[in-house]
């Protein structure tokens, strides 16, 4: 090795120190919960004085380390050699099936941290995690941007990576899932593949091959996602190899063998692929067992079909639909400057903003501007002398005009100085292609969901790193004329503002004068000295330095805000509530609600749960969402008696009888609320069912000795009433449904006797819909109504004269210093499909509009109602937002 070779590694050892410890400073802030106010955050610090964590999946991860860490396997017990859960899906548990590498990793941090520096709790531990381990993906993006390009692009391609929105914002201190390894593994496992391809000696073909089946087995083992990868490098290899053999791409010329076939099948590449396939294939069965292997391609269209409303199971409907993250996104967040900005927002927000996008497309369109020119065997050269057509030529002042405007024409870039990959045919076809298939494959991906935003930030981040290289080069060796010199400055200063004023208004706007400043006078100001024209003007570095900030600013600031502005997923009441259900609950209970804070039901209470956050099938997302729904109590308790003791098999039974899933739940919502005898009765009478069927399907879903439910009723579950409700109203005849909504203010209003008070209740385009709160002198005098009215005027909205207004309500319920004063309905009023629900207490006043479907739901009585006029659920335990309901099952028909 000699002495430059050595100082390029230490360089870029320094380098990736460098990125590791900016990475890490950034997502430091997230810890200290700096958004909430002092008074406010001890309510989300837990007992052992760590915030909770920040969303749901963490304490699954958790609880399987902790079961990993104290009694060697994850889960509850061993059954036949398999690992089962019994603290999901009641009533039977879950065989589990994860990727168990958090778990690995996690608990060797708390042997080496408990090792070396004192005792640390295994939350603890896991806490940082996420953020210690998803620094290390800036070494395999330095190492792969490095080959591509030079330090400068290479620094802009790793914090693309590192700080890419929907990637920090899942890797964050208190964000304790999978994503941590997601680019790690990635990267490592496309570099090593193609280096295999580029490698010239076949041992280090077959070492790289290696390598690279290796990070694809760890990432099996890491995260589901691992599939998409070997889908994206396998279509890829196939279309490198068309592209070899149709731009003639080896070692030697076709013309040297009988035919261009037996020439493709002597080339390296060909061999290449094969080594890759032939590795591959007995690594993963190594990693995932032969049947795994086999039944990737499978695996992979589930991947990508996991978002289709279409794609339901027996008919019932696809939860995953109301998952966050399978929400198709939007190109771009709102606002004017949306563009420019990095954030979770939009899918151009997702890969770090415009800049990024159009650095990338600039550099696949060379890719491609290049690879067909190898196909092309025309001379353009001996073109140059001929004179176009007479209709085609331009006139002088025509020729004059043009020679003075600004063109940036991709088609004229000579780039075989600026770049090795776009110098070497191989090279060009090789990377051109990878980059293609890449993109092209990850756009379709981000089409069926935000969570795979992740995925197309890694190929548009190595393209900008790309593009950096090209520019620097460019700039340094072709570009003379100032103005167009100045120009770049200023755009590129502009670039850094935007995003930065988002901070700070005043840092952005000094960025901007700073950066545009600095190049105005290295242009105008300083002037080069007679024996400095041969070494680069400082300008041409300034133009160079504001393009890397420009790039890199919208991350590094999406970041800074991200870290700033994390709140946690739960607080002390739902944690102490939990608590509470520990150390006074039987140990059978089971917990019911739905599914979001499943994960934390589980570790919190020690208790088995309905179905949580990998368990939300639509089955149980159906059974729940009816609970809520209905405004019969006796079948919302008759559905927990049966799915919490005997589970899904009173569906199954009556599936299996009357062939459809629909007519099944149609029978069991009949009779779940009445009397074991009266079902069986309703069994045989209205839906012609045996004797010995009809008791069959009673024992399931009139179990005899039902287990203890607590059923969760919180705050949170009225935003997400649009969801819950949409699962249950569900259609199976035509696979559709319909969502009901509660409108909750964010606050509360002073009202006084005499006084008139307005809340917002709903904002959009435009639009304001208020809650009017009126109140007289004297007792029960207070009334309620909404108006619609212009945001930015708060004039009434009219149409034809007429009031318009989308939410108006047809029944009010009054209900001040804990009395009710009211329930009664408003009048005739045209389209009111909403009721609202108005509390006052001690001249403040809190209105929640519902929609009428919900005014009488089992969600409505529990929770706003607190459960008052019924004894099926009794109010066992209150927190702030959050109130536990026992199910007494002997008060209701099926139980007495």
């Amino acid at each position: 090795m000699n002495r430059e070779t050595t100082m390029t590694i230490v360089k870029s050892v320094f380098i990736i120190l460098i990125l590791m410890a900016v990475v890490f400073a950034l997502k430091m802030p997230a810890a200290d919960l700096n958004v909430i106010s002092d008074e406010a955050r001890g309510e989300y610090i837990d007992s052992s004085g760590l915030p909770y964590f920040s969303e749901m999946d963490s304490y699954y991860n958790l609880r399987l380390t902790e079961d990993y860490i104290d009694h060697g396997y994850v889960g509850d017990e061993k059954v036949n050699g398999s690992e089962w859960d019994l603290h999901r899906y009641a009533p039977d548990g879950n065989k589990i099936n994860y990727e168990l590498g958090i778990v690995y990793i996690t608990s060797f941090l708390h042997d080496l941290a408990n090792k070396y520096f004192g005792t640390h709790s295994v939350k603890e531990v896991a806490f940082w995690t996420g953020a210690i381990i998803s620094t290390f993906a800036v070494i395999p993006a330095y190492i792969f941007s490095r080959r591509l390009t030079n330090d400068y692009g290479a620094i802009v391609a790793t914090l693309i990576i590192a700080l890419a929105p929907n990637y920090f914002a899942h890797t964050f201190p208190g964000f304790f899932d999978t994503d941590m390894f997601y680019y790690i593994w990635a990267l490592f496992f496309i570099f090593f593949f193609v280096e295999s391809i580029r490698a010239k000696n076949i041992i280090f073909k077959v070492l790289f091959a290696v390598l690279s089946i290796i990070a694809i087995g760890l990432f099996s083992q890491s995260w589901t996602g691992y599939i998409f990868y070997i889908g994206v490098m396998g279509i890829f290899a196939v279309v490198y190899l068309i592209a070899c053999y149709y731009f003639n791409v080896g070692e030697d010329s076709p013309s040297e063998y009988p035919s261009k076939l037996q020439w493709f099948i002597h080339q390296i590449d060909l061999r290449s692929i094969v080594i890759l396939g032939v590795v591959g294939f007995a690594g993963l069965a190594i990693f995932q067992g032969l049947n795994g292997v086999l039944g990737l391609f499978g695996s992979l269209l589930s991947l990508l079909s996991l978002q289709s409303a279409s794609r339901v199971v027996g008919g019932f409907p696809n939860v995953l639909v109301s998952v966050a993250e399978m929400q198709i996104p939007s190109m771009l967040g709102g606002g004017m400057n949306a563009m420019f900005l990095a954030n979770t927002n939009g899918a151009v927000n997702g890969i770090g903003g415009i800049g990024v996008l159009f650095a990338g497309l600039a550099v696949l369109y060379l890719f491609v501007r290049n690879i067909f020119r190898l196909g092309s065997t025309s001379d353009d050269s001996g073109n140059a002398s001929v004179k176009p057509p007479k209709s085609e030529r331009l006139s002088s002042a025509k020729k004059l005009d043009n020679s003075r405007k600004l063109k940036v024409d991709l088609g004229k870039f000579n780039l075989d100085t600026l770049s090795e990959i776009f110098s070497d045919k191989r090279l060009t076809v090789l990377y051109g292609t990878l980059f293609v298939v890449w993109v092209v494959l990850t756009a379709l991906a981000v089409t069926r969901g935000s969570r795979f935003i992740t995925t197309i930030v890694l190929p548009f981040a190595l393209l900008t790193g790309i593009f950096i290289g090209v520019a620097m080069d460019y700039i340094k060796n072709r570009v003379s004329d100032d103005k167009i010199l100045l120009a770049i400055i200023v755009i590129a200063a502009f670039f850094v503002a935007v995003p930065l004023a988002t901070v700070n208004t005043i840092f952005g706007i000094l960025a901007f004068v700073i950066i545009a400043g600095a190049g105005a006078a290295s242009i105008y100001a300083l002037k080069p000295k007679a024996s400095a024209t041969k070494s680069i003007p400082i300008k041409k570095y300034i133009a160079v330095i504001a393009i890397v900030l420009a790039l890199v600013t919208p991350c590094v600031c999406g970041a800074y805000q991200t870290s700033e502005t994390v709140v946690p997923g739960t607080s002390d009441a739902m944690w102490n509530a939990m608590k509470w259900v520990d150390e006074t609950q039987p140990d059978n209970t089971v917990i019911t609600s739905w599914w979001d804070f499943g994960y934390l039901f589980e570790i919190a209470a020690d208790r088995q749960v309905t179905f949580d956050g990998g368990s939300q099938s639509g089955e149980r997302a159906f059974w729940l969402g009816q609970a809520m729904t209905t405004d019969n109590l006796e079948l919302s308790a008759g559905i927990f008696r049966m799915l919490d003791t005997t589970g899904d098999k009173a569906v199954e039974y009556l599936v299996n009888v009357t062939g459809d899933s629909g007519k099944a739940t149609d029978i069991l919502i009949d009779i779940l609320p009445k009397s074991t005898s009266d079902a069986q009765k309703t069994l045989q009478s209205k839906y012609h069912l045996t004797a010995d069927q009809a008791k069959e399907v009673t024992k399931y879903s009139h179990p005899s000795n039902p287990r203890p439910v607590i059923f969760v009723a919180s705050s949170d579950m009225l935003q997400k009433a649009g969801w819950w409700s949409y699962f249950g109203a569900w259609d199976f005849e035509n696979q559709t449904s319909k969502n009901y909504n509660y409108h909750i203010p964010t606050s509360q209003v002073e009202v006084k006797p005499g006084q008139t008070g307005k809340m917002e209740l709903l904002s959009d385009q435009g639009m304001t819909v208020n809650a009017v709160i009126e109140r007289g002198s004297g007792n029960n005098t207070t009334t309620v109504h909404t108006e619609a009215v212009y945001t930015e005027s708060g004039e009434q909205i009219m149409v034809n004269d007429t009031p318009y207004n989308p939410l108006n309500i047809s029944h009010m319920i009054v209900i001040e210093d804990g009395y009710i004063m009211k329930n009664e309905s408003v009048g005739d009023v045209k389209d009111a499909n909403y009721t609202m629900f108005l509390m006052g207490n001690d001249n403040q006043y809190t209105p929640i509009l519902m929609s009428n479907e919900l005014a009488n739901s089992m969600f409505t009585k529990l929770y706003l109602y607190g459960g008052a006029g019924q004894d099926i659920f009794e109010n066992v335990h209150v927190e702030n937002g959050v109130m536990l309901f026992k199910v007494n099952f002997d008060k209701t028909k099926a139980g007495a």
